[in-house]
């Protein structure tokens, strides 16, 4: 009872006061504000050899008031007149403010402090730190105002590997002063290894004569190290540059001294800084202080090219051929002693190389687009000069020569008649062996066959076979051909071929340095243009200008920007891509190419290559997917409108030619015998040549080229002379005219081996072999042709007759004519030569 009573009372007193006083101010003593209480939370693993990055963490408390942030400084425990003590913000005789408290809402921070004492005590000599100690102080601020009286404070020793850094210049480092041109370019590199990016933040230099005190020339290392101390003194400002920014790029980081005197010495130092401000205290020769001598500038290194003369050198002599076109392109490169280059200029023929104005130069001295490279030029005959000048930054003036001698064509009435060249290598071939077992493909048979054509009865008037014929171990050249009225060719790709090598593209550098297919000038389409005829026979014989790929997938397409066929992981070549002009032009290489621009083919394929595949077929080589034994090329048919056209009678050769019954006598006993058959391994022509006849499923646009000469039948650069005669028609004709007009039957297991039906015929020539064909009573075949039957092994071009003299065509065959029929050949041969070229054959 008592609780309630005294409960009952203190609500009585309440109401009474409430009931008796309108006085609202409160009473009692004024509680004075706590202040609150500051302690550091966090800190580095070791704060005796912390980094110049480190991080704390801190916190507060305040019994009467809400913490409203914090504030901080740190001191180097220096002179700074911040002590646990006294934590000093106004001078007390200036009133000026110093080392401010900074205030900060967070409870963490992250500072970077100097570390820029050297000799971190205990250190290796080989890897130098820099060091300071610090005291951070962190004191609360409440949300009225009060501060910790009482700051919490914590030490720690920043410590941070000095950066180092080198003297740039490419020819220093070596065991006595380098040599540099008049105008010093010279530069410098750095590294901080336990700096986020890796490098010093600062750097600064120093300039001077390498003559000491006592006059000694400074000139290797000993001397150096003997006098380091007094030369390169990082407390002497005297010849040190301002400290600069170290800049990330490598072309900014150059300082040039121009105009030294020839002969001068000199010292360049460098000295680098960190983020922590720990500086470089290396001075060795040759890395943090580079010893220089002023000599006559050498100038720039010099690369010259010449699109198809390939890479030129100062004062080179090359013969070319008359109108040969002619585009150099050059760079300078002065970076072998950190120089600039100021001008160049280039012209052909000049007089006075010290006179700007003189007619010779192409283009005013400069580093526009126009002085990089020469405009195409061309000459007719006799010596010219082409000059390229290049000036530095050292006043240094580098003139190159190029000497060219451009051979002039020869007047028909002054030429010979004709040259034979040999271009098919002998390897030691013992194959074609005819039925007294010797082998026909060697030289010392086929070399003898052409000897028909030295003078005397059916041969050329006035060749004489020592004089008149190249060997394939000599190098025939353009002043060669040019004597002549005509050139026949027999030819077989072959890498080592001493003509054709010089012609074929290769893999090299373009004057940037990127890998490129760099052609070559091929001086047959001059002399084929105003010089002379070119006859050219042999299979793999249009090969020959072609580099070796054994990823050719066929036909080849000259005209055609068509990306190489991407097959499994494999690219395959279908087609010549693209080539830049030294403006920059991009334009196809196809047609710039032999086959293209001279012989005036679009297109090219080959009976039954081994190194090549047909186009969609990566699998398989060409060779089983068109069979030899049924696509070979067995006979040669004259085109019926060649022979309308040029008037062709009995009297000059036959219209169809077979090949030679001594040299492929298999199939000739067994012709007789009646027992031909399909496969058979005494048939080896595999790599006869066709043009522009498409035989695959690429389904690439393409089109003959047409040519301006009236002469050419339907203004076409081709005409077909010989048709090819396939082996498979030829068995097809055989074994109809032999009792079996269902030949070839899909369902005769006689001649199909691997059974009946058109897969077993896919199988036994291969699945692109054969086409459809229609018999002359209308029945049709499914697979009663060969792809190749047909199709255009010999050709007549004019593509080049425009201004040759006579304006006779060229001629091409795809086949040798040394495996056909012998005297059948002949004929035809000294027909070409008589009849097209003009020549004087003897009867």
């Amino acid at each position: 009872m008592k609780v309630r009573a005294t409960v009952l009372i203190a609500v009585a007193l309440l109401l009474a006061a409430a009931g008796c006083s309108t006085d609202t101010e409160l009473g009692g003593v004024r509680v004075p504000n706590a202040r609150p209480d500051t302690r550091i939370t966090g800190q580095p693993p070791t704060l005796l050899e912390a980094g110049f990055a480190v991080q704390f963490h801190w916190t507060a408390s305040d019994p009467d008031s809400r913490i409203k942030g914090f504030e901080w400084k740190i001191s180097d425990n220096g002179t700074d007149g911040i002590s646990a003590r006294d934590t000093l913000t106004v001078d007390p005789l200036t009133g000026a403010e110093i080392n401010p408290w900074r205030f900060t809402v967070a409870t963490d921070s992250t500072f970077v402090v100097l570390a820029d004492l050297p000799n971190f005590p205990g250190d290796d000599e080989g890897r130098p730190r820099s060091f300071r100690s610090h005291s951070l102080f962190v004191r609360a601020v409440d949300e009225k105002g009060a501060v910790d009286p009482t700051p919490a404070f914590i030490s720690f020793t920043s410590t941070t590997i000095a950066p180092q850094g080198n003297v740039s210049f490419p020819s220093m480092g070596g065991i006595r002063a380098a040599r540099v041109p008049p105008t010093v370019n010279i530069g410098w590199s750095g590294t901080d290894e336990d700096f986020d990016l890796g490098t010093p933040t600062r750097v600064r230099y120093l300039w001077r004569s390498a003559v000491t005190s006592d006059g000694t020339v400074i000139t290797i290392p000993y001397l150096y190290n003997q006098y380091y101390e007094e030369m390169v003194d990082f407390e002497d400002p005297t010849y040190w540059f301002p400290w600069r920014r170290y800049d990330p790029d490598e072309e900014k980081r150059l300082t040039s001294f121009p105009d030294q005197e020839i002969g001068e010495h000199f010292l360049f130092a460098v000295q680098f800084e960190d983020t922590a401000g720990a500086v470089s205290v290396g001075r060795k020769y040759g890395i943090e202080v580079g010893n220089l001598q002023i000599t006559r500038g050498t100038g720039p290194a010099i690369q010259l090219q010449e699109i198809f003369l390939g890479d030129m050198r100062d004062n080179m002599f090359r013969k070319v051929a008359a109108g040969q076109p002619m585009s150099f392109v050059w760079r300078a490169d002065p970076s072998s002693y950190n120089g600039k280059v100021l001008s160049m200029r280039h012209g052909w023929d000049v007089k006075n190389l010290t006179d700007p104005n003189d007619s010779g130069w192409m283009v005013p001295a400069g580093l526009s687009a126009q002085n990089k490279f020469s405009e195409v030029r061309s000459f007719q005959d006799g010596p010219h000069t082409f000059f390229l000048q290049i000036r530095d930054d050292s006043r240094t003036t580098v003139t190159w020569e190029i000497n060219i001698e451009a051979v002039p064509y020869i007047p028909r009435t002054s030429q010979a008649e004709l040259l034979v060249i040999d271009q098919l290598v002998d390897q030691g071939f013992q194959n074609w062996v005819d039925r007294g077992g010797n082998p026909r493909n060697d030289e010392t048979f086929r070399n003898p066959w052409w000897q028909f054509l030295q003078s005397g009865p059916g041969g050329v008037d006035g060749l004489d076979w020592e004089i008149d014929r190249l060997d394939h171990t000599e190098v025939p050249e353009y002043d060669d051909l040019v004597r002549y009225k005509a050139v026949l060719c027999y030819a077989a790709f072959a890498a080592s071929q001493t003509m054709f090598q010089h012609f074929r593209s290769e893999n090299g550098r373009d004057i940037d340095g990127n890998v490129i297919k760099k052609d070559k000038y091929v001086w047959l389409t001059p002399y084929q243009e105003r010089g002379g005829n070119f006859f050219l026979v042999g299979e793999r014989s249009m090969a020959s200008f072609l580099e070796d790929d054994f990823r050719y997938m066929t036909p080849l397409v000259f005209d055609s920007a068509d990306p190489p066929y991407q097959g499994g992981n494999l690219s395959y070549t279908v087609s010549f891509g693209t080539r830049d002009l030294p403006d920059g032009t991009e334009i196809l290489r196809g047609p710039l190419l032999y086959p293209y621009a001279t012989a005036g083919i679009s297109l090219i394929d080959w009976t039954s290559a081994g190194s090549k595949f047909v186009y969609a077929r990566p699998q398989t080589a060409a060779a089983l997917q068109r069979r030899r034994d049924c696509v070979g090329l067995k006979g040669l048919v004259l085109d019926q409108a060649f022979k309308d056209y040029h008037g062709v009678g009995p009297s000059d050769f036959r219209d169809t030619i077979f090949t030679d019954p001594e040299i492929d006598w298999h199939d000739e006993d067994r012709y007789f015998a009646g027992k031909l058959s399909i496969i058979t391994s005494q048939f080896p022509w595999a790599e006869d040549e066709f043009f522009d006849g498409n035989i695959s499923t690429r389904t690439t646009d393409w089109a003959p080229q047409r040519c301006s000469d009236p002469a050419a039948p339907g203004g076409l650069c081709v005409e077909p002379m010989f048709r090819g005669l396939a082996r498979f028609d030829w068995l097809r004709e055989f074994w109809w005219s032999h009792g079996d007009p269902e030949w070839p039957s899909e369902g005769d297991p006689d001649f199909w081996p691997s059974g009946a039906g058109a897969k077993a015929m896919d199988d036994t020539c291969g699945a692109m072999a054969l086409t459809a064909y229609t018999r002359g009573d209308g029945m049709q075949m499914a697979r009663g042709s060969a792809r190749t039957n047909g199709r255009i092994f010999g050709f007549f071009s004019y593509k080049m007759t425009e201004d040759k003299p006579g304006g006779r065509p060229d001629v091409y065959w795809g086949f040798d004519p040394y495996r056909f029929n012998s005297e059948q050949m002949k004929d035809v041969i000294r027909w070409v030569l008589s009849r097209n070229f003009e020549l004087e054959v003897l009867n």
